[in-house]
């Protein structure tokens, strides 16, 4: 499996969840410009392998679906020296 569709594949993981590809779309019209239900459309192509992502948008989707990272206590985190 090419690196490509294996990111497709976390995606449409990511994707399932109710709401995440609206929520996609606001902060991808914000950040990038044009307005929510072209940019619906256009992750539905993606996800359906209608379309493929620009090497920005792949960045993009992968910092606005990252699964957020839990931040340990202060004493529990690793010391950097």
């Amino acid at each position: 499996m090419d690196r490509y569709s294996s990111w497709l594949t976390k995606l449409r993981k990511r994707a399932q969840a109710s709401g995440a590809v609206s929520q996609w779309s606001e902060i991808l019209a914000n950040k990038q410009g044009g307005d929510p239900p072209m940019w619906r459309e256009h992750l539905r192509d993606i996800l359906d392998e209608k379309e493929k992502a620009s090497l920005d948008l792949i960045l993009d989707l992968d910092l606005i679906s990252a699964p957020a990272k839990k931040h340990l206590p202060e004493k529990q985190q690793l010391s950097l020296w």
